[in-house]
């Protein structure tokens, strides 16, 4: 267990430790209650594991087949084939546990009347003879039986094989290997007459469809016929054998080359149109009429003619014959051009007229024949979905024919689901429970239980009982231990008197030990003021203060103050007269001096300043400066200056007084001071500043030394030195405790 840091007395910080060594002293110390608990709760375990009815299992190993084994796998079969195997291995592991398998189990074996799977009703002890049970006359329940056979059975499947593990439990070895290949057998059979159902059922929905289909099919092969025998098609493929379809190109490349010879005649008679009334020279430039060829030699003639009339024109006049004749000719030349121009102007027109009607012609075939191929088309289409709906229903008549006879088939050659491959046997031994591992889980549980147990109990006991409790939850040094006293000596005096009237004692040897721890802390600055309080009164700070103040004065001049002025006592413990008469309180007060306040003890070095009377507000005189010069003049008039201060927990009268200390003892009270408080107490004391020398752990019981923690641990040879000094018992020192071989 990982502590957390907590600080200690100077305001340092202690590391988190492991506290091992705490856990197992206190296991060692515990270890007869531990052993005995344990021992119980074995014994209980043993009583209850012997009384209980041992429960034989029994196991069968059934192979599971695959049911494409003996199939032509396709393609999508090779794919899917590990996740269907997987899926069907594991939906029949969920037959077998189903409820039609254990009714058939039940059924065969009788189970309803088997006292190990339907016992009789059990008579309660504290049921009387003449008390009539209203169920023994009610039949048994098949649902209690399904059930308990339910969590008797088990089905595990074998890692990376197609084999399942049937086991069955009860307390009749003989049933349950009965029962377990049984169930396998029921399974079997379970299979195979669902498959024998499934396949009637199968082959009835097969006949009834496949009747529905064939009607369909023939209904549909007769409205097939009749609409070729309404529309006269001889086949499906009538638009080409009729020629429609030549026809229909013909056509259209007639009307291509129609509009083709227009659209060139238009163009011509456009040119000519267009110039038409114009003049000779003009009609003859235009390139439709240049181009014919007899326009063309007329107008050469007409060219030369003209040329021989201009070189006669040169030589002769005109009358003279030759230029008449030359004349003559050339007007003839001229008309004939005319002529033939007028003639091809006629002719274009002609053609223009004539390509014209052909263009409109072939349009009007072509759109006959494109009207004609459109009824044609419809009537092939209407065709084409007969044909496919007869199609369909034959191609699904064919595929229920095909199933119908794969059916019919596979009816004939059923196949198991599996194969018992491993019996069950009868069990010589028993499954549950097993004795041993019980008894030893039990012992085991009961030391555990133990173990925790003893550490709840040390975890709510808020108490320091030892040293050991004060330095684990406090967390500081621990000056001594002070142990009860005996009765013997309490009879001869009280405990703050022991050390002055019997200084050889075990209790005055334990006060020597704090004395020595104190003196030793301050070995280069000596104290010169020492503080004793506590967390609640009744601790006995008053008696620590009051012995350990008489051991010191036996060094040093000692002054012992009461400062506890809401409960004084230093001056009634110690006597002789001390309480009586003016204390701190009356010199505080200013009704006394010092000196009249301050008295001499039996013991020479050890002066008293009691408390006084009783005072309702000490917290005023001891903040006042009156104060603090009194606890400096004391300091110059002895060597050592011990004050019993007021509990911390009540009041916060010590945590002023401590102020003018320069060493606070804190006293502890065994088996009685809660830790938390004292925590609390101690953290206030360090807020303040106030430097705390260490813990004195009172009235220690050692007689429960062993039981709370071994106190000879550290401080234990000095009481027993001391111890056998006193009574004259030789009593030897126990060696050194070891622990996996560390002195401890």
């Amino acid at each position: 267990m990982n502590r957390d840091n907590e600080m200690d007395a100077s305001g340092g910080s202690f590391v988190a430790e492991l506290d091992l060594l705490d856990y197992w002293l206190l296991i060692k110390k515990s270890r007869v209650q531990i052993i005995t608990l344990a021992f119980i709760i074995t014994l209980l375990a043993t009583l209850v594991v012997f009384q209980m009815t041992p429960v034989y299992r029994s196991t069968a190993q059934l192979l599971i087949e695959n049911a494409k084994s003996n199939k032509v796998l396709t393609l999508s079969d090779l794919y899917n084939e590990q996740r269907e195997s997987t899926e069907s291995f594991n939906s029949q592991i969920q037959i077998l546990k189903s409820r039609p398998v254990a009714e058939n189990v039940i059924r065969r074996l009788k189970l309803l009347d088997n006292p190990a799977m339907n016992p009789p009703p059990h008579k309660n002890w504290y049921e009387l003879d003449w008390i009539v049970d209203e169920h023994v006359d009610q039949p048994r329940s098949l649902e209690t039986v399904i059930k308990r056979f339910s969590r008797s059975l088990t089905i595990e499947p074998v890692i990376k094989s197609n084999v399942v593990k049937v086991s069955f439990d009860s307390t009749d070895k003989e049933l349950a290997a009965e029962v377990a290949n049984t169930v396998i057998e029921a399974y079997l059979d379970v299979d195979l007459e669902s498959r024998s159902q499934m396949t009637q059922k199968a082959n009835v929905w097969l006949t009834q469809r496949m009747t529905g289909l064939r009607n369909n099919l023939q209904a549909a092969e007769q409205k097939l016929q009749q609409y070729r025998e309404q529309e006269g098609i001889i086949d499906n493929k009538g638009v080409v054998m009729s020629g429609t379809g030549k026809q229909f190109e013909e056509v259209s490349t007639h009307l291509v080359a129609a509009r083709m010879r227009f659209a060139e005649a238009e163009n011509a008679y456009k040119q000519v149109k267009d110039h038409a009334g114009q003049k000779l020279e003009v009609l003859e430039s235009i390139p439709a009429v240049l181009k014919d060829t007899t326009v063309q030699q007329m107008k050469q003639h007409d060219v030369e003619a003209t040329r021989i009339l201009t070189e006669l024109k040169s030589r002769y006049a005109p009358a003279h014959p030759k230029m008449i004749a030359a004349e003559a000719e050339q007007k003839s030349a001229r008309e004939v051009l005319t002529k033939a121009i007028e003639a091809v102007i006629n002719g274009i027109t002609r053609e223009y007229e004539i390509a014209r009607a052909n263009a409109a012609a072939a349009a009007s075939a072509q759109a006959q024949s494109k009207a004609e191929i459109q009824s044609i088309t419809r009537k092939e289409s209407q065709l084409s979905v007969l044909q496919h709906e007869v199609d369909s229903n034959k191609q699904l008549y064919d595929t229920f024919v095909n199933r119908a006879k794969e059916t019919e088939v596979a009816s004939n050659l059923q196949s198991t689901a599996g194969r018992l491959v491993d019996p069950a046997v009868v069990s010589t031994t028993a499954f549950s429970p097993v004795k041993r591992q019980v008894i030893g889980i039990a012992a085991v549980l009961g030391l555990l239980a133990g173990v925790a147990l003893v550490f709840m109990l040390d975890f709510l006991d808020s108490t320091m009982h030892s040293v050991m409790d004060v330095e684990r939850r406090l967390r500081v040094n621990v000056l001594g231990s002070m142990m009860v006293m005996e009765n013997a000596l309490e009879e001869k005096t009280s405990p703050e008197r022991a050390f002055l009237e019997n200084p050889n004692s075990t209790f005055s040897e334990a006060i020597r030990s704090i004395r020595t721890a104190v003196l030793l802390s301050a070995v280069d600055t000596p104290h010169r003021v020492i503080a004793v309080t506590s967390t609640l009164p009744s601790e006995g700070k008053t008696t620590i203060a009051v012995n350990l103040a008489a051991s010191l004065s036996q060094l040093k001049r000692v002054l012992l103050v009461d400062a506890d002025m809401r409960r004084p006592s230093v001056g009634k413990s110690i006597g002789e007269g001390m309480d009586q008469g003016p204390g701190l309180v009356e010199f505080l007060a200013g009704e006394a001096t010092l000196e009249e306040c301050i008295r001499q003890s039996s013991s020479a070095n050890l002066t008293v300043l009691p408390a006084g009377k009783r005072f309702k507000s000490p917290l005023e005189l001891i903040s006042s400066k009156k104060f603090g010069e009194t606890i400096e003049r004391l300091k110059a008039q002895y060597d050592l200056v011990v004050i019993d201060c007021p509990p911390l927990k009540p009041v916060s009268d010590s945590l002023v007084i401590s102020g003018y200390a320069n060493a606070l003892i804190y006293v502890v009270k065994a088996d009685a001071t809660p830790h938390p408080l004292a925590t609390a107490a101690l953290k206030r004391i360090r807020d303040v500043n106030v430097p705390l020398l260490g813990v004195v752990l009172n009235l220690v019981d050692y007689k429960k030394a062993d039981r709370y923690g071994h106190y000879e641990y550290k401080y234990g040879y000095q009481y027993k030195y001391s111890y056998a000094y006193t009574y004259g018992q030789d009593e030897p020192v126990k060696p050194p405790r070891r622990f996996l071989g560390i002195r401890i």
